[in-house]
């Protein structure tokens, strides 16, 4: 049987997770035919013996469940059928300046990242709302770009079946995560190399799976920070916790009891004491966890038709919500560039722009690394005040003269 494979469709996602599906999810309700390469980018870098896949709990600060209903109807409902945990989140934190006060109650909402995506892609396929088809392959890879330095007319796309095709696309997302070769894709079309900052120093993250004890199902999010150390514990569904900890030497937490004596000699081992209680249920999993970055795509002129967004535009720590956040915000920005239709030449720009002023504020404090911590800088000008002053000005300028 000969399987046959798009060559054309008007946006492609590379990138199932978490950023790929909420673009996915907004283009689609745009009404435009969707392609999404769940398999991202093939990674450039050999799996290290003794490193697993991360378990890492997912934490979305949300406003009473409105973002992720905002860019995926109904998912936040599902997740909270299926187990996904919501807490009071208090107020001041250096997230709040992100989310319009009149969203209401933020909420924290905590899940695996396999329920996550698992929703998502549910809600992506199957919501009746949609007019037009979404596609999520399994397997499909990016294995490059073409096009020029002008315009990004696609992606050269190996399928599950090793099988390699160029298929062309209107609008080309990449959400492919913290090891996409986006940058030197573009390179090899003519385009300028991409400013990067990088903050912090390489380490190791390991996670491990606890079930919770009897009556502690309903803890609260906990995290400690210690100087390069940090732990937290995140409450999934099942009755279980997702515990990270980060450290600068791997063998700090490489296995079981070298995790549990970790989370005991933070300043503030309240996560140590918590898990000394809990039964485990996994292994400890130990990845390379590398400096934080944040690829400037909107400083160079890059070609239409590319939207970088989630980890393969900037990394954030695994142990708070930002990840997410820049996500969404993201996702918002595209639903707004595609306003104005996806052809439009100026789309892809704006939407790139739009988006980095999004990160930039989840950027711009880089005393702390966990949520809740630290206060934020003031943030720049807003629109109503900048219009304000436009405003005032146009009013000297257009002042009747008196006689």
């Amino acid at each position: 049987m000969v399987t046959t494979h798009p060559k054309h469709v008007e946006a492609l996602i590379i990138g199932g997770g978490y950023a790929g599906l909420l673009a996915a999810s907004v283009v689609a309700l745009a009404g435009y035919d969707v392609l999404v390469l769940a398999g991202g980018q093939p990674t450039t870098r050999p799996r290290e013996a003794g490193f697993e896949p991360a378990q890492h709990g997912e934490v979305l600060h949300v406003g009473g469940m409105w973002d992720v209903n905002d860019l995926a109807y109904g998912s936040g409902a599902m997740l909270q059928r299926r187990g996904a945990r919501t807490f009071p989140f208090p107020a001041g934190d250096h997230l709040s300046r992100t989310r319009p006060r009149a969203w209401g109650t933020r909420e924290l909402l905590t899940c695996s990242r396999e329920l996550l995506t698992g929703v998502l892609r549910e809600v992506v396929v199957a919501n009746p709302a949609r007019e037009r088809d979404t596609t999520i392959l399994d397997g499909a890879h990016a294995v490059g770009l073409i096009g020029d330095e002008s315009a990004v007319l696609g992606v050269r796309v190996r399928f599950g079946d090793g099988t390699e095709q160029e298929v062309t696309a209107q609008l080309v997302v990449d959400a492919s995560g913290a090891e996409a070769c986006t940058a030197n894709w573009l390179e090899d079309l003519g385009v300028a190399a991409v400013p990067v900052i990088r903050r912090g120093a390489a380490g190791f993250s390991a996670s491990r799976l606890y079930r919770a004890p009897e009556g502690q199902a309903d803890l609260a999010l906990t995290a400690v920070a210690d100087g390069a150390r940090s732990a937290v514990i995140v409450p999934i569904e099942a009755g279980l916790w997702a515990v990270t900890q980060t450290a600068p030497d791997r063998e700090q937490i490489a296995d079981a009891d070298a995790f549990a004596r970790a989370a005991l000699a933070l300043s503030d081992p309240a996560v140590g004491r918590l898990i000394a209680g809990a039964k485990p249920a996994g292994d400890v999993a130990v990845t390379p966890a590398a400096a934080l970055r944040w690829h400037r795509y909107e400083r160079i002129r890059g070609p239409r038709g590319l939207v970088v967004v989630g980890d393969a535009l900037a990394t954030f720590s695994p142990l708070d919500a930002r990840g997410p956040l820049a996500a969404e915000a993201a996702a918002r920005a595209l639903r707004v560039a595609l306003g104005r239709g996806i052809s439009h030449p100026r789309a892809s720009r704006r939407a790139q722009q739009a988006i980095a002023e999004e990160v930039a504020h989840l950027w711009a404090d880089p005393r702390t690394d966990l949520m809740g911590g630290g206060r934020p800088r003031p943030a720049g000008a807003g629109l109503s005040t900048r219009l304000s002053r436009v405003r005032a000005a146009a009013g000297r300028v257009l002042k009747p003269r008196t006689r």
